[in-house]
């Protein structure tokens, strides 16, 4: 009898106990929640700090050369000020991975601002926040204060394209429009001068001169070509201004001449294998073989930039 009354009061405990268990759990999953808003508001917090700082830097530090003022901004970037619209370029920000954005990089590096920016480098701190805002998600809500600073700074876009732009004339536009055949043209250049150093290098380890004779007209086509492109390039209408391009046009140039002198070289004199005038003329073609090369690396640098053979 006692060990049936054992078994029903333990019975009874049991059956008291789980209800209050279950009310415990349910009041400490209830007030669960206000331990974790903290920090959900300070992430918050910290995401708009981010984005106020990133304003401010781009503002300050890139507005002048990417902003929707300028009708011809440089990279065709010009809509710095639109953090939504930079935000979602998938080519410079990656939400959430500092680390893949082309944009944090080129800023980290230095490479943005440009050297000749007049306010210098980007700031430790301001790093940091441009690392923090992709790492929020770059988020584009700022506070009303600086909401309107955005809006008069994009609206400066609409001012700039409803303003009359100077008339060009016919003559002008053909030029122009004759330029744009500056890229597809630096094909023969390339290849004809670069194949010329190669036929004098079998002239030179055969020692046979009837490579020469290849050498010349290789040389001759190639020069011909190179002053075509050189003036191609300069008749282009090319928006950009940047060093890189700058470089590209003066040495591209330079090649052309260059290749002018070689062809020289190769005509007026006589050039016979063990003479001093083979030897420059090797030299030359040697030299312009690289010009060559570095003008085709800058060509292709001021579409895709200086890193576009990063593996």
């Amino acid at each position: 009898m006692s060990y049936y009354f054992r078994g029903l009061r333990g019975y009874a405990c049991v059956s008291f106990m789980r209800p209050t268990l279950l009310f415990t759990l349910a009041w400490f999953l209830v007030l669960l929640p206000p331990f974790s808003a903290p920090a959900a508001e300070s992430n918050t917090e910290d995401a708009a700090l981010a984005t106020e700082a990133v304003f401010e830097l781009f503002e300050a530090k890139c507005n002048d050369c990417h902003g929707a003022q300028l009708t011809r901004p440089k990279g065709k970037f010009g809509y710095t000020m639109d953090l939504q619209r930079v935000a979602a370029n998938e080519e410079y920000v990656v939400p959430g991975d500092p680390a893949k954005s082309e944009l944090y990089r080129l800023v980290n590096e230095d490479e943005m601002p440009g050297k000749d920016s007049k306010e210098g480098p980007a700031t430790a701190a301001e790093k940091l926040a441009l690392h923090r805002w992709i790492l929020a998600g770059a988020p584009s809500v700022l506070p009303d204060k600086l909401a309107q600073r955005q809006s008069s700074l994009l609206s400066a876009k609409s001012a700039a394209e409803a303003a009359p732009k100077p008339a060009q004339s016919l003559f002008a536009k053909a030029l122009a429009w004759i330029g744009r055949f500056h890229a597809a043209s630096t094909h023969f250049p390339i290849a004809l001068l670069m194949v010329a150093l190669v036929s004098e290098a079998l002239g030179w380890a055969t020692k046979k001169e009837s490579w020469l004779s290849c050498t010349r007209l290789l040389l001759v086509l190639g020069a011909a070509s190179a002053v075509n492109t050189s003036l191609l390039g300069w008749l282009n209408d090319y928006t950009g201004v940047s060093e890189v391009y700058k470089l590209h046009k003066w040495l591209g140039t330079a090649t052309a001449l260059w290749a002018l002198v070689c062809v020289g070289a190769a005509i007026l004199s006589e050039c016979r294998e063990g003479t001093p005038e083979r030897a420059r003329l090797r030299g030359a073609l040697f030299v312009g073989a690289v010009l060559v090369s570095i003008v085709g690396f800058l060509g292709g640098a001021i579409t895709f930039g200086l890193d576009h053979y990063n593996w």
